[in-house]
């Protein structure tokens, strides 16, 4: 029988870097290894591709994040028990937000665990599909808070694209996009105190422009 099923990267970010959400597996094929949120698809509950996304999100304490497809890959050898494909999504979600399985694990760490399936190569996919759009698009304001300074805008781009960033040319880039609200607060601590800003709508904007490192 053909397996369909939906896997899920999902990302945080958290005191600086990104952390990925995953699972302990609890029977075989692969069982006590590591897996991404996922599910099979169920033609008696999912009407289409979005409902099966929806269900996983909300099955996961995760309906109101970001999310979107990354690609779709099927094969022989990727499940022992044979043939079988699934879609790939990325979802991104802020610091406060409360998953309601799984646990957090740091980027870093993830060479040292045992992953389920060709999940190694889903997490792949998912980072590249970030790291790529981040270039051209708002996507990583996705990973912030309901409110937000523009330093800390600059490192998530930072911390994602692994490069600093020209604070000037990118705060003029951001500001170009027209999508940051002034809420009339600010952030205070040992710094000067700075603005809070919101995101005006949660869809992704893509800039005029490729970023490129520190000439952002």
């Amino acid at each position: 029988m053909l397996r369909m099923s939906l896997d899920m990267v999902v990302l945080r970010l958290n005191e600086e870097r990104l952390e990925l959400l995953l699972e302990t597996r609890d029977r075989p094929p692969f069982a006590h290894c590591w897996q991404l949120p996922a599910l099979r698809i169920d033609e008696t509950r999912d009407r289409d591709l979005d409902a099966a996304r929806h269900r996983l999100l909300t099955e996961w304490g995760l309906g109101h994040c970001y999310s979107e497809q990354v690609c779709t890959l099927g094969n022989l050898e990727r499940d022992p028990r044979g043939w079988s494909t699934t879609l790939v999504y990325l979802c991104l979600v802020d610091p406060e937000v409360e998953v309601l399985h799984g646990c957090w694990h740091p980027l870093a760490a993830l060479p040292g665990l045992s992953l389920a399936f060709d999940h190694t190569q889903l997490i792949a996919r998912g980072l590249e599909r970030l790291r790529i759009k981040s270039r051209y698009s708002t996507l990583p304001l996705q990973l912030l808070g309901a409110e937000f300074t523009l330093s800390e805008v600059q490192r998530a781009f930072e911390i994602i694209l692994q490069t600093p960033m020209n604070t000037a040319a990118f705060r003029k880039r951001i500001h170009r996009a027209d999508i940051l609200v002034d809420t009339g607060r600010k952030r205070t601590g040992k710094q000067r105190p700075a603005i809070l800003y919101r995101l005006e709508s949660p869809c992704c904007v893509m800039f005029d422009q490729v970023m490129h490192g520190a000439e952002a």
